[in-house]
């Protein structure tokens, strides 16, 4: 499970990456929040190809995989629902929803389910063998279709198709062999697992070969034709049998249905009267550039997790979309997405209320460039871990901004910027993201793409060095101009030393001192080069890799230390007299700024107080952004000097 943290909860970084949910590139079932997953050294890195099943597939045998495999995040009736589903960073997929099984296809489901989608944060599930994954993917699909669907469809099949393709449609129809190709066999595996709902509804309506448009059934008929066609592909389809009142057989009670699956009993719930109304969406370029007119800009409705509402309208040349008739039933949450050069935006949203009678959305782009002059790590963050014998893990947070007006893409469409491991680097751990796309590569892992933001976006992740004899010299590769590192480790006991590396002073913490030291002006394509020696002592002088009841004792103290940091720099920010009233007041007034101290070490404390109090609501962001720029210019200007 992955979860975001922000720097000032980032207490113990060690045990923010080891236990609540680094994408360790690991596989199966998804844990629960809390959960302790595989490191990348136990992953397997191979893709498994695509093999049809041998047997039709049975929904019945499905359901209690998908019980267990897919219903904590998927929900049980596949609406993205499930337990487990809001401790993940991103809307779960509701695989049930009409609308996207009609355009999903057996074989991209079938690949899913055997090589996962890291960027959904979906593992592979390899210990499925391939009928069980054939398995459950055909109840998936039974998810969205109803008994009374499928009884429409066998009707209409009956009478429309079964003449040439034959009862169970095999392509043995009694005209089959006065037609000059053979019908379609809708059981033949490989042919069906390719073709979509979609598909065959096109088909059906245009008409194929010899077989004519059947331009006269409605959208519910060849809707539920194609439903019927899919159960086809199934094991022992249940097929309705019309009563003399025109009824079909139900389902046995508590029996597993291979073509539908029992609704929550909310769903019958009364559905609240709806009106109708506008939603206008303001499109603007952030870049100041020009809108895409002619883009389609498309409007979201969701009930909770499921989407309601789809509609599509074009950008006229003013910039405001106005979709009319709107549904506007109490609840329910509205946004607008575009894709405008290759990269997708979304708007605000809107909750509907019970007097609403129009929404207004505001949709920010930007142009694209592969420039990334533009991005820059304010500051990068380096902390150790000595628990594992043999080895010590390194953590780093990268606080990254794109200060272009532009969002950065990749040339090739692969990753903008790359974080590169150093050499003899294991296991790697990257912890998710909400606004970044982190894409695994061979030396590392990159982004791939990034928007301008007000904040810093924060890259965590960790990977294991040797240090059999308790020393390791380490070279970090520079992905992005970086304007100041601080590397923290426990001072009992541990050395760093390196040429770019400055003292920043001791500071202690129930009875544990730790030691800071900072470098800046790092350019992109350079390296942060130190060496790393000893291990961790606590004032009793046990070193902490030789008892549990000591590790714990360096754990807590470590823990603290992140509280210690923000503290001495809000002392330091206070100290010399940066006080945010004293800046509201002087910025009304047009007065000067305050000094601050002049060395480097106080002034990245200062910087790092003030981030610390923007982020928390406790800074207007007017005097934050002048203060920033203030003493970021001061900083650079020490570091010239020195």
């Amino acid at each position: 499970m992955l979860k975001r943290f922000a720097l000032r909860y980032l207490i113990f970084p060690f045990i923010l990456i080891a236990i609540t949910g680094c994408i360790s590139f690991s596989e199966d079932i998804t844990p629960p929040p809390g959960a302790e997953m595989p490191t990348a050294s136990q992953a397997t890195s191979s893709t498994e190809q695509l093999v049809f099943p041998v047997l039709p597939p049975d929904p019945a045998r499905g359901a209690p995989i998908y019980a267990e495999k897919c219903a904590p995040c998927h929900g049980s009736g596949g609406l993205g629902d499930g337990p487990d589903a809001a401790g993940l960073p991103n809307p779960v997929t509701a695989i049930g929803s009409i609308e996207l099984s009609r355009q999903a296809t057996p074989t991209d489901w079938y690949l899913m389910v055997a090589n996962g989608n890291i960027e959904r944060y979906m593992p592979p599930f390899k210990s499925l063998s391939v009928p069980q994954r054939w398995d459950v993917i055909a109840y998936v699909f039974s998810l969205s279709t109803s008994d009374g669907e499928l009884s429409q469809g066998q009707a209409l099949y009956a009478d429309q198709c079964a003449s040439c393709h034959g009862e169970r449609g095999q392509g043995d129809g009694p005209d089959a062999g006065e037609l000059a190709a053979s019908p379609i066999d809708f059981t033949d595996q490989a042919f069906m697992g390719y073709k979509s709902a979609a598909d065959f509804y096109q088909s059906i309506y245009d008409g194929m070969g010899e077989m004519h448009a059947f331009t006269d059934l409605s959208e519910d008929d060849l809707w539920s034709l194609t439903a019927f066609l899919r159960s086809l592909t199934f094991s022992t389809p249940q097929l309705a049998t019309p009563s003399e009142e025109g009824e079909s057989d139900a389902t046995p009670e508590g029996a597993v249905s291979p073509t539908s699956t029992p609704q929550p009993a909310e769903t019958s719930a009364e559905v609240p009267v709806e009106g109708v109304g506008t939603v206008f969406v303001q499109v603007v370029n952030g870049s100041g550039g020009d809108l895409p007119v002619g883009a389609d800009i498309v409007l979201h409705g969701y009930d909770g997790m499921e989407e309601a509402f789809t509609e599509i309208s074009t950008l006229p040349e003013e910039g405001l979309a106005i979709f009319e008739e709107v549904p506007m039933p109490v609840g329910r949450v509205y946004l607008a997405t575009t894709e405008h050069e290759q990269v997708a935006y979304g708007s605000s949203m809107t909750q509907i209320t019970d007097d609403s009678t129009d929404a207004n959305l505001n949709l920010m782009i930007f142009d694209s460039t592969t420039d990334t002059s533009g991005l820059v790590i304010e500051r990068l963050h380096i902390f150790f871990d000595f628990i594992s014998p043999g080895s010590v893990q390194v953590i780093e947070l990268a606080l990254l901004s794109n200060n272009s007006g532009q969002t950065v893409v990749a040339p090739d469409g692969d990753v903008v910027i790359e974080f590169v491991l150093p050499e003899g680097a294991l296991n790697l751990e990257v912890q998710e993201s909400m606004q970044l796309r982190l894409l695994q590569t061979p030396t590392g892992f990159g982004i791939g793409s990034v928007r301008p933001s007000a904040e810093p976006y924060e890259v965590t992740f960790a990977f294991e060095m040797p240090y059999d004899r308790k020393r390791v010299d380490l070279s970090i590769p520079v992905p992005v101009d970086t304007t100041a590192a601080i590397i923290i480790a426990p001072e009992d006991g541990v050395k760093l030393k390196g040429d770019q590396l400055q003292d920043g002073g001791s500071r202690d913490f129930e009875g544990i001192p730790y030691r800071t030291y900072n470098s800046g002006g790092l350019k992109a394509g350079k390296t942060l080069d130190f060496s790393l020696s000893g291990t961790p002592r606590l004032p009793s002088g046990e070193s902490s890799a030789t008892g549990a009841d000591t590790t714990t004792n360096l754990m807590i103290g470590l823990g603290a230390l992140g509280v210690v940091l923000i503290g001495a720099g809000i002392y330091l920010w206070q100290r010399n007299r940066i006080d945010e009233d004293e800046w509201v007041d002087e910025e009304a007034e047009g007065g000067d700024v305050p000094t601050v101290a002049e060395t480097p070490e106080e002034l990245m404390d200062a910087i790092i107080a003030l981030d610390d109090l923007y982020r928390s609501g406790d800074l207007p962001e007017g005097a934050y952004r002048e203060r920033r720029e203030v003493l970021k210019t001061r900083l650079k200007e020490l570091m010239d000097v020195e």
